[in-house]
């Protein structure tokens, strides 16, 4: 009886020993899946925030996207309104001064008025009715009314009614002569021929 006890109490003694390490192992397994399973976990967090601050950014631009669609839109119906409001509104006519050399300064806008009169027509001064722009290059607004007042004299019937910068967009003049773009400077040999040839027209 004592000897079944004893067998028993060591067959107990090794079914814990066995049932233990089991367990230990299991334990020991489930330690290292949780341990995998944080892993991945934590690199499905920096996924997540790798999407969400992509997706934030992607955001931002879109919305810059459609301020800026918005912002080409309301521009293009501007210019088209301007576009249209410059086909309607009437012509403007600007009448050149004539001249075969360059001259320094920039570009005004005189506008003379004619009225013709008996003393015009016996004079037989060529004039207009109504108003007319002219375009020429000055340094100061007094060489300008000088010039065009000299051209179109008070006593034939014209009256210079104002004289401001050009407002005519693109007009622009160098203030250097030889760099303007009204002046195209001729090659030596040009410029030796040019005496050459007044003076065989002298003789």
């Amino acid at each position: 009886m004592t000897g079944m006890m004893l067998y028993l109490s060591l067959g107990l003694m090794v079914l814990t020993v066995l049932s233990n390490r089991y367990w230990r192992r299991q334990l020991e397994g489930l330690r290292q899946a949780q341990i995998r399973i944080r892993e991945k976990m934590e690199e499905v967090g920096k996924d997540v925030e790798d999407i969400a601050t992509a997706y934030s950014q992607i955001t931002q631009k879109h919305a810059e996207a459609e301020k800026r669609a918005q912002k080409a839109e309301q521009d293009m119906q501007a210019a088209l309104n301007e576009l249209e409001a410059r086909q309607t509104a009437p012509v403007v006519r600007y009448h050149v001064f004539d001249r075969s050399e360059p001259r320094p300064g920039r570009f005004w806008e005189a506008a003379v008025r004619h009225v013709p009169s008996d003393a015009t027509v016996m004079t037989g001064q060529r004039g207009w009715v109504g108003i007319r722009r002219c375009l020429l290059t000055a340094e100061t607004e007094r060489e300008v009314r000088e010039r065009v007042s000299a051209r179109y004299p008070r006593k034939a019937g014209f009256q210079v009614l104002e004289v401001v910068p050009c407002r005519v967009a693109g007009l622009s003049v160098n203030r250097i002569p030889e760099l303007s773009t009204f002046r195209r400077s001729a090659p030596p040999e040009e410029a030796a021929r040019v005496p050459r040839r007044a003076a065989a027209g002298a003789r």
